[in-house]
């Protein structure tokens, strides 16, 4: 096939780059999300559970456990799409763009 002629759909999805791009993506995609969903539902479930645990103040201050487990997960967050970006720029956008190059597109 030359360089002018681009690819179908069907001959993008049996690129041997195809397959690991999928591949890849479905090794991060899983785990992160597993953990982030449970982050959360722990979170709820503490909430449902234990709301004047977290409705204490921590120390004498007026900051409550709640605010402190909240602000948590938002941090967490942050962290864990830091992982997937790093991931990204390293893992699958070589992938990507070595479809790219095989399709004609630059």
């Amino acid at each position: 096939m030359s360089a002018n002629e681009s690819l179908t759909l069907d001959d993008l999805q049996r690129l041997p780059e195809y397959t690991a791009l999928t591949r890849a993506r479905h090794r991060i995609l899983w785990p992160l999300a597993s953990v982030t969903i449970l982050a959360y539902f722990a979170l709820i479930l503490a909430i449902a559970f234990f709301p004047q645990a977290l409705g204490e103040p921590i120390g004498k201050g007026v900051t409550s456990l709640g605010v402190v487990l909240g602000l948590g997960i938002i941090l967490f967050c942050l962290v864990i799409t830091g992982i997937y970006v790093r991931y990204a720029n390293k893992v699958l956008e070589p992938l990507a763009q070595a479809i790219r190059t095989k399709a004609g597109d630059k």
